[in-house]
This record gives C-alpha cells, sequence and structure tokens, in this order.
C-alpha cells in the first residue's frame, strides 16, 4: 500500500473533474460512506449536513466556478451524486453548523485530521534548500482513497498535491512557482458561529494557484473561516510561514534557527484551543518533531526527515500514528500518508500509510 497512484489531470475543469471521478469512482463512494458513518457515529444530523452541502454547491459555483466545475465533473465521473461530493469538499464546514444542531459540540465532538507538519530551511538545512510537508494522520480507511494529482493547466501554473477521492483542493502538495502547502485540523471555542464561508478545500486549490508568495497566502487571510485550520505555506527561495486561522482572527508563526513544526492545537493565543481535550497527543507531536529534527541541525536532509517522521514515542499515538484499537471502530485513525516537498526541486518524497511501513518514492513535477 506504500506507493502512491498518481493521475495526470488536464483540459477544462469539468473534463479533469470527470477523469478524477471516472477513475476512482469505487474510490469516491469508499469516502462518502466512510464520512457517512463517522459523522453518524459523531451524532451529526445527516439531513441537516445534506441541505448545508446543497447551498455550498452554489456558493462554491459564485465563489471559484472552476472548482465548481470540477466537483460536478467528478459526481458525473463517479456515478456519486453532485450533494455527496458536495459533501466531501466542504467536510469541515458542514461539521461543525451540524454539531450546533444536533448532540455534539466543539468540546466533544470527534479529533479534527491528526497530522504532524514541518518547514526547514537554511541554516537548518544541509543544502541551504527549504522542505516543508507532514505526516497526515486521518481515518484509517482513507488510507485506500488517497492519490497524486498532477495538474496540468495552460492558464493556471501546473501543480503536484495528494487529495482524498472526490475531494477537488489538494491538502499536501506544491506548484511549479516553488509554492508548498501543508495542513494541519486545529479547533476552537468560536468554531461554527457562522455557517458559509469559502470552503478550506477551495482556499487550498487557490493556495496552488498562485504564482507569488504574497498571493499564496490570501485565501487564507482574506475572508473569515466557519471554523479553523493551520496552514503552512513555503516557498522555494527559503519562506516558510505558518497560518494559525481561528474563525475570524489568523496568527502567523516563523522558523526559529530554520525550522517550525506545527501539530493540533494553537501555539498562538489568537483562539483558545480545545482538540487538545481529545488528542492530547498534540502536545509533544509537534515540539518532539523538532528536537528530533534540531538533532541534526545545519545537516537535516530527506534522510533525517524521514527519520523523525517515522518516530514512534508513544505508539500507537505518535509522530508516525497507528490505529488505537481502543477506541470505537468508527474512530480508528493512523497516518494515512507521509510526503517531504522538495521546494526547489519541484518534487515530493512520498509514502502511502504510515511511513514506518515502506520507504519514500519520488514523484517529480
Amino acid at each position: 500500500m506504500t506507493e502512491f497512484e498518481r493521475i495526470v489531470l488536464r483540459g477544462e475543469p469539468y473534463d479533469r473533474g470527470y477523469d478524477h471521478g471516472e477513475r476512482f469512482s469505487e474510490a469516491v463512494a469508499a469516502n462518502v460512506e466512510t464520512y457517512r458513518r463517522r459523522f453518524e457515529h459523531e451524532g451529526v444530523d445527516l439531513a441537516g449536513l445534506r441541505e448545508s452541502a446543497k447551498r455550498y454547491v452554489g456558493l462554491i459555483e459564485r465563489w471559484n466556478p472552476e472548482y465548481a466545475a470540477e466537483m460536478h465533473g467528478i459526481a458525473d465521473g463517479s456515478g456519486v451524486s453532485l450533494t455527496e461530493v458536495a459533501t466531501l469538499n466542504v467536510r469541515w464546514e458542514v461539521l461543525y453548523p451540524a454539531w450546533k444542531a444536533g448532540v455534539a459540540s466543539s468540546e466533544t465532538g470527534p479529533s479534527v485530521d491528526g497530522c504532524t507538519s514541518f518547514g526547514v530551511r537554511a541554516p537548518a538545512t544541509a543544502d541551504g534548500g527549504p522542505y516543508m510537508g507532514q505526516n497526515w494522520d486521518w481515518l484509517s480507511p482513507i488510507a485506500e482513497t488517497v492519490f497524486l494529482v498532477e495538474l496540468r493547466r495552460e492558464n493556471a501554473p501546473d501543480a503536484l498535491y495528494m487529495t482524498e477521492a472526490g475531494i477537488v483542493g489538494g491538502k499536501v502538495g506544491l506548484n511549479e512557482h516553488g509554492i508548498g502547502l501543508a495542513v494541519n485540523g486545529l479547533l476552537s471555542t468560536r468554531d461554527g458561529e457562522e455557517e458559509f464561508e469559502r470552503p478550506y478545500h477551495v482556499r487550498f486549490r487557490e493556495i496552488l494557484d498562485a504564482e507569488r508568495f504574497d498571493d499564496a497566502l490570501r485565501p487564507v487571510l482574506e475572508t473569515d473561516r466557519v471554523c479553523s485550520a493551520n496552514v503552512m505555506v513555503g516557498h522555494a527561495a527559503g519562506e516558510i510561514i505558518d497560518l494559525e486561522a481561528a474563525p475570524t482572527d489568523v496568527a502567523p508563526l516563523y522558523p526559529d534557527e530554520g525550522i517550525l513544526t506545527h501539530s493540533n492545537h494553537f501555539v498562538s493565543d489568537v483562539a483558545e484551543s480545545v482538540n487538545e481535550r481529545r488528542s492530547p497527543s498534540t502536545l509533544y507531536r509537534a515540539s518532539r518533531l523538532r528536537r528530533l529534527l534540531a538533532e541534526n541541525h545545519g545537516a537535516i536532509g530527506e534522510e533525517a526527515i524521514g527519520g523523525a517522521l517515522r518516530d514512534h514515542f508513544a505508539h500507537p499515538a505518535s509522530i508516525c500514528k497507528h490505529v488505537d484499537t481502543a477506541l470505537p471502530e468508527e474512530e480508528y485513525g493512523q497516518t494515512n500518508a507521509s510526503l517531504i516537498l522538495d521546494l526547489e526541486a519541484r518534487r515530493i518524497l512520498a509514502v502511502r500509510g504510515p511511513p514506518c511501513e515502506g520507504e519514500y518514492r519520488e514523484y517529480a513535477l
């Protein structure tokens, strides 16, 4: 399972979506069912969730017509309804309003996408070049439905990124201009106060659409958000900024001595963080990853990064996360992908599934 399937998408947005949906039709349907079970397990009002997703279709058509066209294409290509495809693409945003109408809350609801992310640059790296990436931790069945997209376009930058079947926007990746993206879930006490804002997955695609670094930051900064997330953005020239985004405020974090790490709680005081109540491992994963990387300060490269991302301290709730069988099956989670972005060379080193179970393979843009 450790090698990524890779698809090249080109042409008009609808055609790209159709190819995505047709190629991964079974995986799109499997994702819909995985999320349905998880939402149901958490007491989410599924009918209300679908109504929110339907409304989001029209909003995305206004905010980003190309993204909406790709969603339509995925639905037609996979045979999965547009509403269900939209639910996948706005899963962060529809979850929080549904909790408020149901029995769950931001304090008792599920832990968000796990993840331990990093960015390293001079003087910490051996070659002076910037690297960034993460272990992406989430529901364990999702590992079967992630793949790499090589996006080829005439009117926007080419990009290489990881996504889930049915989701247009890439979660972790880079583009031809050397702009890189990594994401972590966060929870704050203010999540869900506003129901309809630009979805994060749309923002992620817009980051990879950018040609300049300032334009890559705009999608997170310019408008308010339904919920919280951590978004790390890097550039091949050596700039890396981590954005802790709460619904109405954003706090930037910068590398210290060339190293920046993050997990799933707010480090700044921009919002009251609550995810550690369900996922206490966040309190040590980022600091431990920083310490492991710092042991090779000035000589950090692919080998040192890969070794740190395979760390098993506090297994199974480790940087390299594994399923905790003491939890209900609906909450089984693991590292579904481990990715190292070489921004200067425009390539990704990646393992599908926990990185301890395979070798990093190179995927170049």
